[in-house]
């Protein structure tokens, strides 16, 4: 088949599939819609996280393009072919996309260092197990938070509103566009600030039954320490604070369901609210 046979192939194909646009420009727009969407399924947890293989993650990237690509038909036109004027807009894409990232994963992070500091306070940090969200081994109720905060998330339906979210900043912030930043650049950068502090308020939260009854176990052998030297509190501790731990995190479990499910809304009113800031 010569060039010219392919050249009149290609242009009835576009015909009989109605496409006014060039396979250059869609292509490109695809790689740029692919450039937000790949870092979001990449590093949150409850998409998968470290241990999935990077083909699945791949085709799920694919896949969750083909159901945005309808949103970004009409900015295909828009698309420079140019070389650097594509990276620009290439690098704009990762940013929006980690970001997302970043904000998507503050209860999933918040709930991982709760379960850090419970396993420190309480004694139990040297137990690891293998966490498959994250690729890499952490202790025991670290483990737990982790896990009950990704199947709380898919219970509830949040991978549905973050795709869903994904789609409306193709309209906030087009493929063919940088952001503007429309009420000024600190107040995007002070909202990611908040996320962290939120982090760090979130983790307390989730933790802070176990560190209350935990320093009041702690408090109460120094009393007995004080009072009777001879008894070796600290191998007691060694068996009454995880027995303590255990206790308080099953009386306590509807108490931290709770919590989440309120922190999944301030989760996705940040993401919202960053994505307004960034248009």
């Amino acid at each position: 088949m010569g060039a010219a046979e392919a050249q009149e192939l290609v242009a009835a194909l576009r015909h009989e599939l109605g496409i006014q646009t060039d396979f250059t420009q869609l292509l490109l727009a695809f790689a740029l819609l692919m450039a937000r969407v790949l870092p979001v399924i990449i590093l949150t947890p409850f998409l998968g996280g470290e241990t999935v293989p990077q083909e699945v993650k791949l085709g799920l990237g694919v896949m969750l393009g083909m159901v945005l690509y309808p949103v970004i038909i009409a900015q295909v036109r828009e698309i420079p072919v140019s070389a650097i004027l594509f990276v620009a807009l290439m690098l704009k894409e990762l940013f929006i996309g980690l970001t997302v990232s970043f904000i998507v994963g503050l209860v999933f992070d918040a709930a991982n260092s709760a379960g850090t500091l419970v396993d420190t306070m309480s004694g139990t940090n040297q137990a690891q197990l293998m966490v498959p969200q994250m690729g890499q081994n952490a202790s025991l109720f670290s483990n737990l938070q982790l896990q009950m905060t990704v199947v709380i998330f898919l219970s509830l339906g949040g991978h549905h509103i973050v795709i869903q979210t994904l789609g409306d900043s193709l309209a906030l912030i087009p493929l063919g566009q940088y952001p503007k930043f429309s009420h000024g650049t600190w107040a995007f950068f002070e909202t990611v600030l908040r996320v962290f502090g939120d982090l760090v308020r979130i983790a307390l939260a989730l933790a802070s039954p176990v560190l209350l009854a935990t320093f009041l176990v702690d408090l109460a052998l120094g009393m007995i320490n004080r009072v009777a030297p001879q008894v070796q509190v600290f191998f007691i501790s060694m068996q009454i604070k995880p027995a303590v731990t255990v206790l308080i995190m099953v009386t306590s479990i509807h108490l931290i369901l709770d919590r989440l499910v309120g922190e999944y809304g301030v989760m996705l009113r940040w993401l919202r609210q960053a994505l307004y800031l960034l248009s």
